[in-house]
């Protein structure tokens, strides 16, 4: 082996080594505290773009559902709604049916109607008071409102919801809802098809918000198996396997104590090479 003063290559070598292994330690040490395995662009810089176009893509998933959720919660405050305006309708149903039987006198057809009258006010502050988040649902104001359920443009859903107001509920030749008059037994025969033709409309506006709702319903589940997906591939890529890197800091301990005792063999070469001076 040969002795030199000048240059001592073994020491400079080992003592590489040992900053390497510093470095190695610093490195995995992070690792385990953040829990993921990429936390700059120079651990993977092609891991580390994949990893951040799969957390934005998770992420659009997750709000594409939020505005699902928000949708059906639209359609289900509408049908309950709906539901009772049908019973409101369904009142009226049997009360003209009450003014139809000739047994009536003029005073209880008077009664009668305004039974009728307060079904019909009942319906119309319904149409009036639905409402959600400051939007009146059964108004006719709520018509093509668009609902983002995708993460790309356009991959929307349009809602329209009709106004159930009783001057807007009509029979084809028989004129409107609010002016059912069942003071006559003709007027209490005609007030029963418009009740019917109601019934009708209503029944048309809650089978359509229903299909809405169970078109949502899929789109949710549709979201949420992506966007379950998406997460595992950004996972598989980003997260840390606590299991190997506890193995792999292991070996970079035992790895640097064998590289300090290497530098310190290299000291004591130096030492002895200046003790024949000595």
């Amino acid at each position: 082996m040969n002795l030199k003063i000048n240059t001592n290559s073994m020491g400079a070598f080992s003592s590489f080594q040992l900053q390497k292994g510093h470095q190695a330690l610093s490195e995995s040490l992070e690792r385990l505290s953040t829990g993921e395995k990429i936390n700059k662009a120079a651990d993977d810089a092609a891991g580390m773009v994949i990893a951040n176009t799969l957390s934005s893509q998770a992420k659009g998933y997750g709000q594409a559902i939020q505005n699902s959720t928000d949708a059906i919660s639209i359609t289900q405050v509408a049908d309950g709604a709906l539901g009772q305006a049908s019973d409101r309708v369904q009142d009226i149903r049997v009360k003209a049916l009450q003014a139809a039987n000739q047994s009536q006198s003029p005073e209880s057809r008077q009664a009668i109607q305004a039974d009728i009258d307060k079904s019909l006010q009942s319906i119309k502050d319904i149409a009036q008071d639905t409402s959600f988040n400051g939007q009146k649902l059964l108004s006719g104001s709520f018509s093509n409102k668009q609902f983002q359920i995708g993460t790309a443009p356009g991959e929307t859903m349009n809602l329209s919801l009709a106004s159930i107001e009783p001057e807007q509920i009509a029979h084809e030749t028989l004129g409107t809802l609010s002016g059912i008059d069942v003071s006559t037994w003709e007027g209490a025969q005609n007030a029963i098809q418009v009740a019917d033709a109601a019934m009708e409309y209503i029944d048309q506006q809650r089978s359509q918000v229903g299909s809405s709702t169970n078109h949502l319903t899929s789109s949710i589940s549709t979201l949420s198996n992506a966007m379950i997906n998406t997460i595992s591939a950004q996972s598989e890529i980003q997260d840390l396997d606590f299991a190997e890197e506890s193995m792999n800091l292991n070996k970079i301990k035992l790895l640097g104590k064998t590289q300090a005792f290497a530098q310190a063999q290299t000291n004591t070469s130096a030492k002895n090479l200046l003790d024949l001076f000595g």
